[in-house]
C-alpha cells in the first residue's frame, strides 16, 4: 500500500491510495488509463479517485452499449421481481402511494410498473438519455418521464417528497452534487431511497474473476457506513437499510437499500457493523486473481502463438493491458463493437476468426453459448480456454 492520502468523497476522513488498476477500451476510450483505487479505513467506502464526471459523461455519450443488453428489459421476469421488492421498501417506510420521481429511470420500467399495477401517486422518472425513455409509449399508465440529470434535477426547491436512484449513485463521482441536489428537491422529510451493489457481499457473488472491480463505471464501491456518513452530511437520516439477493435477466447480485429522511437523525446506526477492511480486502484479493489469471492463459498459450479473445467483457478489457498485445486477436458478435479497435487491433466478427492458435472464450456471462459457437466453428476443444 502506498502513503497516499486522499479525502474519503464520503466520510470526509482520509483515505488511501490501495492500487492501481490498468484499463482499457475500444478505440479512443476514457477508459483508457490506469484507475487508482482508493479506500477509506474508517467507512469502508472504495472508490476510484483519478477519473471525474466529464470524463463518465463522455462514456456514456460515446461509447456506452446498455441498450444492446438484455439487463435492461423492463418487461423481463426478475426486473419486475426487483420492482415488487422496491415497492415493498416504499410501503415499509410509510410511503404507499406517494408521489415518486426515479432519478435515472432509463427505460422506465419501475415508473411503468407502478402506475400498472395500482400506485396511486404521481410517479415521474428523469433520465439524460430521452432516447430509452418511454416518453411516447402510450401503455405507461399514466408516469410521466422528463430529461435532466442527478445533479440537475427538473424540479423546483422542495417540490418532492420521495427520490429513487437504482444502480446510479455508483456511476457519479460528485456524490456531493447529487447529494445536495437531492437535498434542494425534497421537502421536509422527504426520503430518498438508493440501492447500488452490496461492496460488503462481492466475496459472496463472485461472477468470475476480478467482476466487480472490472466494472469500469462503477466509479464507487458502497458500504452502508459509507452511504449513512455522505448522507448526514447532507441532513439525511438512515431509517432502512435492506441488504438481500436480487436477480437481472442474467445473474443474481448482492443488493444494497439504503433509505433516508430529510431533516431526521440515523435510526439504524447502532445495527451497522464495522466494515471498514472488507472491500479493500476483496479489491487486493481481486488484483490477485487478475495476476494470477493473466498468468494462466498465458500457459496455456505457451507454444507461443496467437490468442484469440472472444467477447469483450469487463474483466477482458482489465486482462488485455496485462498481456502482450502482438499475439492478441480479439473478437465478439456486437456489430458496433466490430467497428471498432483495441489499441489498433480490430474486432473480428466471430465466423471470420479462423481457428488458429488458442481461443479464450472472455465473456462469462455468455461462456457456454460461445464456447458451443466455436466449437461449431472447428475450434478444437483442446484449444479452448473458458475464463472463470
Amino acid at each position: 500500500m502506498t502513503q497516499s492520502r486522499i479525502s474519503c468523497p464520503a466520510c470526509g476522513k482520509e483515505a488511501e491510495l490501495l492500487l492501481k488498476w490498468p484499463f482499457s477500451g475500444l478505440d479512443n476510450s476514457v477508459f483508457n488509463y490506469t484507475a487508482e483505487f482508493a479506500a477509506c479505513p474508517h467507512c469502508g467506502l472504495l472508490h476510484i479517485a483519478n477519473i471525474n464526471d466529464t470524463q463518465l459523461a463522455r462514456f456514456y455519450r460515446e461509447e456506452c452499449l446498455y441498450s444492446e443488453n438484455q439487463h435492461f428489459d423492463i418487461h423481463s421476469e426478475s426486473n419486475i421481481a426487483k420492482y415488487r421488492h422496491y415497492r415493498s421498501v416504499l410501503e415499509r417506510e410509510g410511503l404507499k402511494d406517494a408521489a415518486i420521481a426515479d432519478v435515472g429511470c432509463g427505460r422506465g420500467g419501475f415508473m411503468i410498473w407502478m402506475k400498472q399495477h395500482g400506485w396511486q401517486g404521481d410517479c415521474t422518472g428523469v433520465d439524460v438519455d430521452v432516447t430509452s425513455m418511454a416518453l411516447h409509449d402510450s401503455e405507461h399508465g399514466g408516469a410521466a418521464f422528463y430529461e435532466g440529470s442527478a445533479v440537475s434535477l427538473p424540479f423546483t426547491d422542495g417540490s418532492r417528497s420521495c427520490l429513487s436512484y437504482f444502480h446510479v449513485v455508483e456511476h457519479i463521482r460528485d456524490i456531493d452534487r447529487l447529494l445536495g441536489e437531492a437535498a434542494r428537491v425534497l421537502n421536509d422529510d422527504g426520503a430518498l431511497m438508493i440501492e447500488v451493489p452490496d461492496a460488503t457481499r462481492y466475496a459472496a457473488y463472485p461472477m468470475g474473476t476480478a467482476f466487480w472491480l472490472a466494472i469500469r463505471e462503477h466509479v464507487y464501491h458502497f458500504t452502508p457506513q459509507a452511504f449513512q456518513a455522505a448522507l448526514a452530511r447532507f441532513g439525511f437520516g438512515v431509517s432502512q437499510v435492506v441488504q438481500s439477493e436480487l436477480s437481472t435477466p442474467e445473474f443474481d447480485y448482492p443488493s444494497l437499500i439504503v433509505v433516508a429522511r430529510k431533516g431526521r437523525t440515523s435510526a439504524v446506526s447502532a445495527g451497522l457493523q464495522p466494515q471498514a477492511d472488507t472491500v479493500a480486502d476483496y479489491a487486493l484479493d481481486a488484483r490477485r486473481q487478475m495476476t494470477a489469471l493473466t498468468a494462466d492463459v498465458e500457459a496455456f498459450a505457451s507454444d507461443g502463438g496467437a490468442i484469440t479473445f472472444w467477447g469483450c467483457s469487463s474483466v477482458m478489457y482489465s486482462l488485455l493491458p496485462l498481456m502482450d498485445r502482438q499475439r492478441i486477436r480479439l473478437c465478439d458478435a456486437s456489430p458496433s463493437k466490430q467497428r471498432s479497435l483495441w489499441q489498433g487491433i480490430p474486432i473480428l466478427a466471430p465466423e471470420a476468426a479462423e481457428p488458429e492458435g488458442r481461443l479464450v472464450v472472455s465473456s462469462f456471462l455468455h461462456r457456454e453459448a460461445i464456447t458451443e459457437a466455436a466449437l461449431r466453428q472447428g475450434w478444437p476443444e483442446t484449444s479452448i480456454m473458458v475464463l472463470k
